[in-house]
């Protein structure tokens, strides 16, 4: 690993751990055995870094949040399952993220356009699984709807879980808020997605 990768792989840890707001470049320096100087030569400021992390996240959600015309209702609760699991891997800052929303200027300011793109292909895929007949809908209201209220439970699932389900492990955590997805799918699911469906659930 590079020096920034080190930094960056401690941080997160750390960060993961106690939280973004209470951990700071001093600590973290200590803790690897670094100057602070070391650190900001890389990261100038804590945003600095926070904001790298930010781009990893990103950058893993963006291989698998992908508009896909031969969508299955079964591979969209998969890519969903994926991105769950980086959630899990970069919890901090989702458990963080009104504050960062205030506080960091270009993560609030990039979050608009990834909160865009993520919608779009949200929605993308689920016209897709409309027209592959796993899904039926009455008019396009009803896309909105499975869109906006899956886009808000992915974004939060994180936060909601460590207030009401923190005595569950992270793989059951993560069982839960799939099925509650897929059971949301479910009251617009055909003969063909309901089947799919289930053996997702099945499977967890």
């Amino acid at each position: 690993m590079t020096t920034a990768e080190k930094i960056l792989a401690k941080a997160l840890e750390m960060f993961n751990e106690k939280g973004i707001e209470y951990v700071g470049l001093r600590e973290l320096a200590a803790v690897l055995n670094i100057r602070v100087g070391n650190i900001t030569y890389y990261f100038p400021t804590k945003d600095d870094l926070v904001n790298a992390l930010s781009l990893a996240l990103n950058k893993l959600n963006s291989e698998v949040v992908v508009a896909n015309e031969e969508m299955t209702v079964a591979a969209f609760l998969n890519m969903l399952k994926q991105v769950f699991h980086h959630h899990v891997q970069y919890r901090c800052l989702l458990l963080s993220f009104v504050h960062l929303i205030e506080q960091n200027k270009v993560i609030s300011e990039r979050y608009k356009q990834t909160a865009s793109d993520r919608n779009s292909a949200i929605e993308s895929n689920i016209k897709a699984l409309v027209k592959s007949a796993y899904l039926k809908v009455k008019d396009e209201t009803d896309v909105e709807y499975l869109t906006s209220s899956l886009s808000l439970i992915i974004r939060f699932w994180i936060s909601e879980a460590a207030v009401s389900h923190s005595r569950l492990s992270v793989e059951a955590q993560i069982r839960h808020y799939l099925s509650m997805i897929a059971k949301l799918l479910s009251a617009y699911a055909t003969a063909k997605g309901k089947k799919e469906i289930e053996g997702f659930v099945a499977g967890l």
